[in-house]
């Protein structure tokens, strides 16, 4: 199985990037970014930024693909995109770029290339957020957003006849894994994601999510696991099937 991965040194997706490389199902991860991996990345066996199953795009246009660029994401079975930014600091805009028209460029890059098949569909997991808007009227930007980009991938999916597959998860709060967080998160942040965390698995644990959990998620859904479930997946519904799952072993994800 080959993966695309983006958003490979956020939060949410640093855990799916590890995971996905100790992953004996999957054969190559390829991550299209910007730059290339920084040097604090540690990825499982190699400790570094390298790994013999990682491929990284460094320089990749989200906003203009190249015939070259888009072959290259058609050329896997399943896509997480797990790209994405907090509003604040951002106009409306530049939010909208690289929430909704960064997607919007990659979906069209799978309809040119005619992705995926009726037998072997090419499956694309977006990491939401909980509180976006399907209806696409939220007077909150996030929200608005958020379900406009949603939209578009089921839309995608649903026009393609069984060759795209599309998952929609929309998880409630999460943050950085520890040894990552002075990396991914400036102090303040730092310090907000220490307390609220505290706070929530005081008081409502059940709106937090681990990171490592909603990796282990988006990869099942990668692979189709929750397709007769449904295709847009709440919180408190990722972390109900997750508790099930686990239930019978890792190994059944």
């Amino acid at each position: 199985m080959k993966v695309l991965l983006t958003g490979a040194t956020g939060a949410a997706g640093l855990p799916m990037l590890r995971m996905l490389l100790e992953d004996p199902t999957v054969d190559a991860v390829t991550v299209p970014a910007r730059r290339p991996l920084p040097d604090w990345v540690n990825l499982p066996t190699t400790g570094t930024a390298a790994h013999p199953k990682l491929t990284v795009i460094p320089n990749f246009n989200f906003l203009e693909y190249t015939p070259e660029a888009q072959a290259a994401v058609a050329a896997h079975d399943a896509c997480i995109w797990a790209l994405g930014k907090s509003q604040i600091g951002f106009t409306k805009e530049q939010y909208t770029e690289f929430t909704y028209t960064y997607v919007e460029k990659f979906l069209d890059a799978l309809k040119a290339q005619g992705a995926g098949s009726p037998e072997h569909p090419y499956r694309v997991v977006f990491v939401s957020g909980s509180g976006a808007d399907s209806t696409e009227k939220s007077s909150a930007l996030f929200s608005r957003v958020k379900g406009q980009t949603e939209n578009a991938i089921l839309s995608t999916a649903h026009a393609s006849n069984g060759t795209v597959k599309a998952t929609i998860l929309r998880p409630g709060y999460f943050h950085p894994e520890s040894a990552d967080a002075s990396h991914q998160r400036s102090c303040g942040w730092r310090v907000k994601d220490l307390t609220l965390g505290k706070a929530l698995k005081a008081v409502v644990p059940s709106a937090a999510i681990s990171v490592k959990n909603l990796a282990q998620f988006a990869i099942s859904a990668a692979k189709g696991k929750w397709e007769d479930q449904g295709e847009l997946f709440e919180h408190k519904e990722i972390l109900r099937l997750l508790k099930e799952a686990n239930r019978g072993g890792r190994d059944e994800l």
